[in-house]
């Protein structure tokens, strides 16, 4: 990725995982209230989960970007997902299994509602599965966005079979099918209702942002100031009219989440300093952010409802130590086996050109 926009997205990236963390963070924080009779009530201005619609168009337009010139090469479909399933996998599988672990060693202090082995199998395998209440969701609940992913990866990859015009066009093709027939499925075709959720869109209008990016198309920073603004005002009014219940997250979501993804990536690039590198850093870890903070904040949760930590100090600790964690991880868990991988997985001169 070219340094003009490295910084920018890297930093929204993490910003993205945050707004998903303050959220989940204040859930716990709100269970530690019920556990100890104390009282709690979570910040509701915006939907936090704005951070997941952020993320499928940031994965949008990386795709793209770095694609964008390989579309029919011989190889590139192999090598595309090669490399996702070494950056995806991993630390999901990890986190899972460990998920797994404190299911069957303290299953009160998680909500979940039983195990079989078909919703085990299929949460490593990234098939959408019902658990024992009927819900859609892995074992590692945060795991349904990357169902998502997993979707989008494989139908990428089917694109670059294809020159690049023809290859867009059949993914937008297969996505508009997909939300077609999700929406004309009767309930008991849940794969397809899944899979067909219009939210998958979001994927779409971040390849169109990188078709922008390539074609030269850049904004002032007056200008991506005022899409930043307009994508947080309309998030808002969605989530304070309660837009989400009736209206498809694709347009709640994605629209907001577009315009603040194209004015990190088409407006000025960040100065780089001290600032923009520790966010950056953060934008770096922000997978792990996202994966490792449940077992953070709940570990955590308990320690400090036993010591008897006011609420708030739960919640801003909590926060602080979710990020710290994950950029342990990060460093020393995630990109040691990524760089493992790739070494083992690729031809001899990627393996080299990996390691430099």
């Amino acid at each position: 990725m070219k340094p003009t926009y490295l910084v920018n997205v890297q930093i929204l990236r993490f910003f993205a995982a945050a707004l998903v963390v303050f959220a989940h963070v204040g859930v716990e924080v709100g269970n530690v209230a019920a556990r100890t009779g104390r009282s709690f009530d979570e910040i509701g201005l915006i939907d936090w989960g704005l951070g997941v619609d952020v993320f499928f168009v940031i994965s949008g337009f990386i795709m793209y970007y770095m694609m964008h010139d390989r579309f029919g090469a011989p190889g590139a479909p192999v090598d595309f997902l090669r490399r996702r399933l070494i950056r995806i996998v991993p630390l999901y599988w990890i986190c899972t299994t460990l998920m797994l672990a404190a299911l069957l060693a303290a299953p009160q202090l998680i909500n979940n509602n039983g195990l079989d082995l078909k919703h085990i199998v299929a949460s490593y395998t990234f098939i959408p599965w019902p658990r024992a209440d009927g819900e859609l969701f892995p074992i590692l609940s945060l795991g349904w966005t990357l169902n998502y992913e997993m979707l989008f990866y494989a139908l990428f990859a089917v694109a670059l079979l294809l020159p690049r015009r023809a290859g867009l066009t059949a993914l937008g093709a297969l996505f508009v099918l997909l939300i077609l027939a999700a929406l004309l499925a009767p309930d008991r075709f849940f794969l397809l209702k899944f899979w067909g959720n219009p939210i998958i869109g979001e994927f779409l209008l971040g390849t169109c942002a990188a078709a922008l990016f390539i074609a030269g198309r850049r904004l002032s920073g007056a200008m991506a100031v005022a899409l930043v603004v307009a994508g947080i005002v309309l998030a808002v009014a969605f989530f304070q009219a309660s837009a989400y219940e009736h209206v498809w997250r694709l347009v709640t979501g994605g629209i907001p989440a577009a315009l603040i993804v194209a004015a990190a990536v088409l407006g000025p690039a960040l100065r780089e300093n001290g600032l923009a590198r520790a966010l950056a850093l953060g934008g770096d870890a922000s997978y792990a952010l996202y994966l490792t903070h449940p077992f953070t904040i709940k570990l955590f949760g308990v320690a400090g409802a036993k010591v008897g930590l006011p609420l708030v100090a739960i919640y801003a600790i909590g926060f602080v130590l979710t990020v710290l964690v994950s950029v342990g991880v990060h460093l020393w868990v995630e990109k040691p086996i990524g760089h493992w991988l790739v070494r083992k997985t690729a031809s001899p001169k990627r393996a080299v050109r990996a390691a430099s």
